[in-house]
């Protein structure tokens, strides 16, 4: 059918023509905005918010401005995905499960790594 919303759109396969994007909904609906992730056995919390994903601490540690919120790089367009341009434009609301995963934990990684650099320069 031609009928297509904002949350979804035609992507290509190799096998029937177009299947539908269907977006994800882990994250969705929580009910706090700040999640704990557990990094090497360590919790870490992670802001989320709802339109553009998780928040990262500033390099110095301080908490996150309006405008850091942690993106996955989108660097190549296949020729078979023509969903998105090539740089960071993919909207957290159509990233999938796997991406949505993968950017909450690269997010509390560099949250943690970036709180244990501010302790360690107040400690000097």
């Amino acid at each position: 059918t031609g009928d297509f919303d904002t949350m979804s759109g035609p992507h290509m396969t190799m096998d029937s023509g177009v299947r539908h994007f269907h977006p994800a909904s882990n994250y969705d609906g929580i009910k706090e905005t700040v999640v704990s992730i557990d990094v090497d056995g360590e919790m870490v919390e992670v802001e989320i918010d709802p339109k553009n994903g998780p928040k990262v601490l500033k390099v110095d540690g301080s908490p996150p401005g309006p405008n850091d919120f942690f993106k996955l790089p989108r660097s190549v367009r296949s020729h078979l995905d023509m969903s998105t341009m090539n740089g960071l434009d993919k909207d957290w609301t159509f990233y999938t499960s796997t991406e949505r995963n993968l950017c909450v934990l690269q997010a509390a990684k560099i949250n943690k790594c970036r709180r244990q650099l501010a302790i360690q320069r107040s400690a000097e």
